[in-house]
């Protein structure tokens, strides 16, 4: 496998900021007397290990097995879901999603950096974040986990009827989705996905789109493909000085966009680029994704000439 290959394949596009389901239903009353100390214990156990980058890690280690194709995951869009549905439990099923998110409460889970950039990135005109419901209309939301939603993460709750009209009711989810992907997204739900079974469906859709702040050279370049062909491929190439650092067993650039409205959303791409039989692209991979402030201790700070 090439370089440039490798640069592909681990381009970790992370834009920063900053540093089912029964439960949901009107018929299931909360718990009382709050947590047991059995309860207690799973969130203590797992405090700490927020669920994004490890649930990206497995879904990223599944895609690629075998696969040999390229795919995008997106950790904050897994902890916005997980969070939306543990915002609608009760119990053991909430307790163990608390801790699957490294919160040891509802109040502190809605207090989490992470929740606030979902309400950060719907103020910017470069991005949009948007979560869904749609339950069948035999069920009844409860109407503190659709005020939640709402308030928390800017999710919209719909009634479907997924007993005779399923496929109306998946073609509304991919609506929604489409339009606020800017129709970049249209089949988030393929056919038959959605069935007389079905009880409630959780979509989350991100978009972002952003120019570089110092262009590119565009270029056709060959790009050596699993297999031994050669196809030729955009390519961008620049003599400007770059944010590069140089770590043990790999290299990482930084790519700054441009940001014309909001100072204090700083977005870039982190490129990582594994040095040849030094270290591999799974060991990188599994490292970025599994270790706490990995990215962040590993995110260039100045620029260097090319």
């Amino acid at each position: 496998m090439s370089r440039f290959e490798k640069a592909v394949l681990l381009c970790l596009a992370l834009f920063a900021a900053w540093h089912l389901c029964s439960t949901l239903f009107a018929d299931a009353p909360p718990r009382p007397g709050g947590h047991s100390a059995e309860e207690k214990a799973v969130v203590s156990g797992a405090a700490g290990n927020a669920s994004g980058l490890s649930l990206a890690r497995e879904a990223g280690v599944r895609a690629a097995d075998g696969a040999g194709s390229n795919f995008v995951i997106s950790p904050l869009s897994i902890h916005a879901a997980l969070a939306l549905v543990a915002a609608g439990a009760r119990g053991v099923t909430q307790t163990e999603l608390l801790g699957l998110l490294g919160s040891a409460s509802l109040d502190e889970l809605h207090r989490a950096p992470t929740i606030k950039l979902v309400g950060r990135l719907n103020g910017l005109t470069q991005t949009s974040f948007a979560c869904g419901v749609w339950v069948d209309r035999r069920q009844a939301l409860r109407p503190e986990f659709m005020a939640t939603g709402a308030s928390r993460y800017g999710a919209t709750a719909e009634s479907v009827d997924f007993v005779l009209e399923a496929e109306q009711a998946r073609r509304r989810v991919n609506a929604f989705v489409a339009n606020v992907t800017k129709q970049l997204i249209l089949d988030v739900l393929p056919p038959g996905s959605v069935h007389s079974s079905t009880a409630v469906v959780l979509a989350n859709a991100l978009y972002f789109k952003g120019a570089w702040s110092q262009p590119f050279d565009v270029f056709t370049a060959p790009f050596h493909i699993p297999g031994g062909s050669t196809v030729g491929v955009p390519s961008m190439k620049t003599y400007q000085s770059q944010y590069i650092a140089l770590y043990p067993g790999f290299r990482a650039l930084k790519l700054p966009y441009k940001n014309e409205v909001d100072q204090q959303a700083a977005f870039y791409m982190l490129i990582l680029l594994p040095d040849s039989y030094t270290l591999s692209l799974a060991y990188l991979y599994d490292k970025a994704a599994s270790t706490p402030e990995f990215i962040k201790k590993h995110t260039p700070a100045r620029k260097v000439p090319v």
